[in-house]
């Protein structure tokens, strides 16, 4: 297991010990997802927390209509942290490979016990509580935009997207209908 990335990654928000970074790092583990596998289903308790080497992840949930909604997508060199996760409380969300993906995961429980080892994992910690919320933020401002505003802004943002995701799935993100979707794609 290559943590070479994940290391530089953490590294850049935040001042690590040699110890805890020896630690951290005996404590990783390498996990390797299919296409269209559930990390976690709505309902379950999130244990881990990851760092997507390789490959493109979704959340979504189902309205009560049974309509299903995609919230948030990661891909290669995000981390992927949820609250309901770190504060051990059962997830809202579908967690959903949408490409074959490497992650390397720390477990919640590891994560409190650097926490309370190594003083300097506090502010990694809230490093990563306020790049969620900063990710949730961005996400908000995307969907106040109007609709075509919305599409244009995503498409600029994340080409990739594009390439590599149903458009149902993005319609679904952006709140539009597939078919709107399809005929701003098709005017650009």
């Amino acid at each position: 297991m290559n943590t070479e990335r994940l290391i530089k990654f953490i590294t850049e928000h935040g001042d690590l010990s040699p110890e805890l970074i020896t630690d951290l790092e005996g404590r990783l583990k390498e996990e390797y997802y299919k296409t269209h596998q559930i990390l976690h289903a709505a309902g379950q308790q999130e244990n881990r927390i990851y760092f997507l080497e390789k490959g493109l992840i979704r959340n979504y949930y189902y309205d009560h209509h049974g309509n299903e909604h995609t919230v948030k997508f990661w891909e290669a060199n995000d981390i992927l942290f949820s609250y309901q996760g770190y504060y051990a409380v059962p997830s809202y969300f579908y967690t959903e490979i949408i490409e074959a993906s490497t992650l390397i995961t720390l477990s919640y429980t590891s994560l409190r016990e650097l926490d309370t080892k190594y003083p300097e994992t506090t502010g990694l910690i809230k490093n990563m509580l306020l790049r969620y919320q900063h990710e949730e933020y961005e996400i908000q401002k995307l969907i106040a935009l109007p609709p075509e505003e919305r599409y244009i802004t995503l498409r600029t943002k994340r080409p990739n997207l594009f390439k590599k995701v149903p458009a149902r799935i993005i319609a679904s993100y952006l709140h539009l209908t597939r078919e709107t979707l399809t005929r701003y794609i098709s005017r650009n």
